[in-house]
């Protein structure tokens, strides 16, 4: 606890040296005001619907401005979003796995709990979890985005627990614009380019206004293998006493091996022991497996994923009458993104039930022939009780090639109902069409075919198919181009995710106050999502495996009609000691055809005592209604890693061991040298059309402070607190939790027990069931803060700063009543904390503006974090493992960028990121977070006619 102190208050010195000398540098200063080009009147910000003459909602939003945009030289959203400290990475460009999309995770809370919207308005969701990728909105007529974090369901409904970020999109354009860029990391890889167009104006005498923009962005591929950092596989391990890191790497390995409980204890032709991982097929010869053998899959998968995406928008609007307007937005895109694993691990115990190997196999070492016969074939009928494991290297790596078709529109009226209040109807359409075609994949039966031999021709197979060759799976590098064609194969799924939504609002002012005008908002909307998944049939039954294994078609849909409203209340105004005092309410009913009705409301206020500074404080109940795949998807089989109580090691008790024989299913004749034969256990996910609605309280209090006495500073400062109860999660909190709660009362009418009778005749467990439940609970809270600034220095140039930080005080998961909560504020992997979460982050941006060109270095902190394997041990009361490498470091990016304007119609940018070509923590944690690619450059123009 002290040192975690002491790392805290070495954080903050850091963060306050670096506010300080900034301040010291630029002296005086300029607040920005985010919506400059709406100055004059009344705007809307997304923390409500209700206009404000100031950006000042009492949700606290960040917004990320045209300025930064332009800045960051980026198409890219996620990165301009996994910036903020509000957000905890969520996928993108480094990922590779997944749906493969670009997302965004307000609080570390998941992406199916951040609300995306485009204009105020729902986008289609990209999966069946209804996440939206960002990568379908078309980030060159991206104005600016605005982020709401916590609960905002009265205000924009279901999925805006941790909040809403809303992209504003450009309008009113005239003329022609032209741009493009390239960027090549100083590897010479990594590359990215794009090239775009806007064209616009208005028409009818000045009554409407159409723009009409393309693009296409290209990015390639990066392995594993071109970077060092990527390509280490290590372990812990205790030696001589310490801890150490050891070469290590995934069981399932391309020389294979051949294990058995019956295998445990015999000794290999050099007299060592065989251990539970069985026999492995060295370049020497066979022998008993090394932990040293294992396959090192890093230089074989995606750290950055190639992408092709061709994009198409209209946007515009035409004044029907002097008081109606018609608008329209309309999109298509289309994407091509890839990614890639190490080759197919194949396990015959987990596929092939009953599996022996054929002791004629042609292949088979004539000395193991010996062995295996003397030790296990008892009948003599040449075939023995060994499982088979193969990592299918020689039929290439697993692939997933996404196309993606996404197209959107919205047509609406709006218009005055008076000279206050302001009314719009709308109806919004979209569809993502995805095809995944995975390749890599492996034929179940025809793999079992090729090990069964022809007595007759022990090179032919027993089966009667002509294509069938005997397999020759015993070394490296052992599979002929025929084995290969026989039992390899590739498989197509395809997604189909469509909504559609109508509603209709009045907002305005109702009438005035002395302390001014009551602002409303009310409005009603009917929302459809639907969505089908259509698996390969070979997923369907059962006959293959490739990145996944037993796929069921997923089918479903819901509605829901909604209706809203809030108010705000001026109380006093312009009074000694209340410059402003005013309320704030709203509330919405919704009724959906699966969870039924929900009800989720917001209270909240802000004083002023004077001008300079306010107060402001929220709380909001929010909802969110399960999605079509948490209803209906079908049984889909996973591979968490998890360890059995069945085990037997020296920890195991006599209670645990007799409660595995009677009640859970592994035989007695194994049961004392009893192994579980992967680190990855099947167990089988799925849907549940029983499922609640998850429901969260937030609370958040802070300030807006800008001091007379310092012209033109602003900083906000605000504490929030997000719970989160009935979160829909895998039965159990996942496979680990179920195991840890069983044996916590060793009993079958303990119901975390039963899943754990799911078993292969030898003992091993297989396809856990762990379908969704109302059961986890999240709980996340911290401060955020945010400083502006600007200087300046003569008629022409200034100095313009911003800080934006957040300290993270917890971040609390619990996945079901029978574990214990798992605070994961400053840890990050381990099984228990999958993100990072780092306890202080901040991003500051120092821009020198000098007439027409632009200097801008920015600074990203993360602090150091802990191993999440400890957070875990923290919580279940158990010793701390000791490991070699406990925590990241501090982390610090410094990126650098330009901006010229050459011309009046021509500009010229450019941008060094991670400029100090900074490494990311030892074992790339997590991709999303820490940068995997290094120093890279970018070069673009813009031309306008």
């Amino acid at each position: 606890m002290v040192m975690r102190r002491v790392g805290m208050q070495r954080a903050a010195l850091k963060c306050g040296s670096a506010l300080l000398l900034s301040m010291v540098v630029t002296g005086t200063a300029f607040a920005q005001d985010q919506a400059d080009d709406e100055a004059g009147g009344s705007i809307v910000v997304t923390g409500s619907r209700i206009p404000r003459p100031d950006v000042e909602s009492n949700s606290p939003v960040n917004v990320i401005g045209e300025e930064e945009i332009k800045l960051s030289v980026t198409v890219e959203s996620e990165q301009l979003l996994n910036a903020l400290p509000q957000a905890v990475a969520g996928a993108g460009a480094q990922s590779n796995s997944g749906n493969l999309s670009a997302t965004v995770n307000l609080r570390g809370l998941g992406a199916v709990r951040t609300l995306v919207l485009q204009n105020g308005r729902r986008v289609v969701g990209a999966s069946q979890d209804g996440v939206v990728d960002l990568n379908m909105i078309p980030p060159s007529l991206v104005s600016r985005i605005e982020v709401v974090t916590g609960g905002a369901s009265a205000v924009y409904g279901s999925d805006a627990m941790a909040g809403v970020v809303n992209f504003v999109m450009k309008d009113d354009f005239e003329g022609f614009e032209v741009g493009g860029f390239y960027g090549i990391s100083d590897e010479g890889d990594a590359a990215r380019y794009n090239l775009e167009f806007t064209a616009g104006g208005n028409f009818a005498d000045g009554r409407g206004n159409i723009v009409f923009h393309g693009s296409y962005f290209d990015r390639a591929q990066v392995t594993g293998a071109k970077r060092d950092h990527a390509t280490v596989f290590l372990a812990d391990a205790i030696v001589n006493g310490q801890p150490t890191l050891v070469p290590a790497g995934n069981g399932v390995t391309p020389q294979g091996t051949i294990f058995s409980p019956q295998l445990v204890g015999l000794r290999d032709r050099a007299g060592t022991a065989i251990g539970t991982a069985g026999i492995f097929f060295a370049p020497e010869g066979w022998r008993a497996y090394r932990g040293s053998d294992g396959f090192n899959d890093r230089p074989f998968t995606n750290l950055q994923m190639p992408m092709q995406r061709w994009q198409a928008s209209v946007l515009g609007h035409y004044d029907v009458t002097d008081a109606v307007t018609a608008f329209w937005e309309g999109s298509y895109v289309q994407s091509k993104i890839n990614s890639t694993l190490g080759a197919v691990p194949m396990s015959s115990s987990g596929f092939i039930p009953g599996f022996q190997l054929d002791l004629r196999n042609p292949y088979l070492d004539p000395s193991l022939r010996e062995f295996l016969r003397v030790n296990l074939d008892g009948d003599g009928n040449n075939l023995v009780p060994v499982n088979i494991n193969r990592r299918l290297l020689d039929a290439g790596n697993r692939t997933s090639d996404q196309t993606r078709d996404f197209y959107r529109f919205v047509l609406g009226l709006k218009g005055n109902l008076t000279d206050q209040l302001k009314w719009e109807v709308f109806y919004n359409q979209g569809e993502n069409k995805i095809t995944d075609v995975q390749g890599g994949g492996v034929l179940i039966d025809n793999f079992a075919n090729s090990f069964l031999t022809n007595p007759a021709n022990p090179f032919d197979c027993a089966v009667a198919d002509p294509r069938c060759v005997t397999i020759n799976p015993f070394g490296f590098g052992s599979l002929t181009q025929q084995m290969i064609d026989y039992i390899s194969t590739d498989l197509t799924n395809i997604t189909t995710v469509k909504q559609k939504q109508i509603g209709g609002s009045i907002t305005g002012s109702l009438f005035s106050l002395p302390a001014g005008d009551v602002g409303i908002s009310v409005g009603a909307e009917y929302r459809k999502e639907s969505s089908q998944f259509d698996p390969d049939q070979l997923y369907v039954q059962g006959k293959a495996l490739s990145r996944s294994a037993g796929l069921s078609p997923t089918g479903g849909s819901f509605d829901v009609a909604e209706v809203y409203g809030e108010i705000y209340v001026p109380i006093l105004a312009d009074t000694p000691g209340f410059e402003l005092l005013a309320f704030e309410g709203g509330a919405r009913y919704s009724d959906y055809s699966t969870a039924g009705k929900v009800y989720s409301y917001k209270i909240g206020g802000e004083y002023s005592p004077f001008e300079g500074l306010k107060f402001r404080g929220l709380y909001q109940r929010a909802v969110r209604a399960p999605n079509v795949v948490e209803l209906f998807s079908g049984a889909t089989n996973t591979a968490p890693q998890a360890l059995d109580f069945c085990n037997a090691d020296a920890g195991r008790t006599t209670a645990e061991r007799d409660f595995c024989v009677s009640a859970l299913g592994v035989p007695a004749s194994v049961i004392n040298v009893f192994q579980q034969e992967n680190q990855q256990i099947r167990a089988v996910t799925g849907g549940n059309p029983n499922l609640q609605e998850e429901t969260s309280d937030t609370w958040s209090v802070g300030a807006v402070i800008r001091p007379s006495f310092i012209p033109n500073l602003q900083l906000t400062i605000d504490y929030y607190n997000i719970k989160i109860d009935q979160a829909i999660g895998s039965f159990g909190g996942g496979l680990q939790a179920v195991i840890t709660a069983c044996n916590a009362n060793l009993s079958l009418t303990n119901i975390f027990c039963q899943p754990l009778r799911n078993r292969t005749p030898d003992g091993q467990l297989i396809d856990v069931p762990l379908l969704n439940a109302n059961i986890a609970k999240l709980e996340t809270s911290g401060v955020d803060f945010r400083l502006d600034y600007r200087y300046n220095l003569t008629e022409n140039s200034s100095l313009n700063y911003f800080l934006a930080g957040s300290y993270l005080i917890d971040a609390i998961t619990q996945g079901s009543p029978a574990v214990n909560p798992v605070n994961c504020a400053g840890y990050i992997g381990g099984g228990n904390c999958t993100t990072a979460n780092p306890t202080w982050r901040f991003t500051q941006r120092l821009t020198w503006a000098l007439d027409n060109l632009q200097i801008s270095l920015r600074h990203r902190f993360l602090q150091s974090t802990t191993d999440g394997r400890i957070a875990g041990a923290i919580a279940s009361g158990v010793a701390l493992p000791r490991l070699a490498r406990p925590e990241t470091g501090d982390v610090h990016y410094v990126d650098l960028s330009f901006n010229l304007d050459v011309t009046d119609g021509f500009s010229f940018f450019g941008a060094v990121d991670n400029l100090l070509d900074r490494d990311p923590p030892f074992y790339l944690f997590e991709r999303e977070t820490f940068d995997a690619i290094g120093r890279r450059f970018t070069m673009g123009f813009r031309a306008n006619f």
